[in-house]
Formats: C-alpha cells, sequence, structure tokens
C-alpha cells in the first residue's frame, strides 16, 4: 500500500534539488561571464573550468541555459550542443547570435522544455 505521506517529502525533495541546480547554474554561469568577458574565442570561452561544469550538470540543466539565452544571448551553444548532441542552427544563421539563440528557444520548445 502506497504512503501518502511521503508525497509532500518527495515534491519537497525535488523542489529542494531544482533550487540547488539553479543555484549552482547561476554561480558557474556568473563565474564564466566575468573570467571570460573580455575572450574574444569561442572555443577559449567554452574551454572554460565553470562552462564544463555547467555541460556537466547534464540534461536538467537545459532550460536553464535556454531562460539565460531567452534574456540575454551568450555563448550557450557549444553547452546545448554538447548536452543535446543536437544542432538546430542552419548554416545561415551560424556567427548571428540572436538568430542562433532563436533557434535554439525554438528547439527547447519543440522538445517539451519548461523555463
Amino acid at each position: 500500500m502506497p504512503n501518502f505521506l511521503e508525497s509532500p517529502s518527495k515534491a519537497k525533495n525535488v523542489l529542494e534539488s531544482q533550487v540547488e541546480l539553479e543555484t549552482e547554474f547561476k554561480k558557474f554561469a556568473e563565474e564564466w561571464r566575468i573570467e571570460t568577458g573580455m575572450l574574444s574565442l569561442v572555443t577559449q570561452k567554452s574551454m572554460h573550468q565553470a562552462y564544463q561544469r555547467i555541460i556537466g550538470m547534464g540534461q536538467p540543466v537545459i532550460p536553464l541555459i535556454l531562460r539565460d539565452l531567452e534574456q540575454k544571448p551568450d555563448h550557450w551553444f557549444w553547452a546545448l550542443r554538447a548536452i543535446t548532441g543536437d544542432n538546430p542552427v542552419k548554416p545561415e544563421q551560424r556567427g548571428r547570435m540572436r538568430q542562433m539563440a532563436q533557434a535554439w528557444i525554438e528547439w527547447g520548445k519543440e522538445h517539451s522544455y519548461e523555463w
């Protein structure tokens, strides 16, 4: 017989995990931006330790990246491609930050991500 008293506890744990995930993401994203703001090469930005830590967070971080991308387009494309194995950016959109961001935002909606 299921124990219905466990449900609020499990929901609380899920919420706490989500809050922790978002806190970690924000911490690493800020560190990445501060320490790579003056770099012009995307490969250098993408190899930064904080950026790599975000990639290591895996699938659960995708909505957070998409939300960040929607609010202020930034170089999240490498991370999204590494995590998802996908690339919705068309050849003619490459190098156009807003168009690339929009392609990923549309991809996220098509794949039922909410942020």
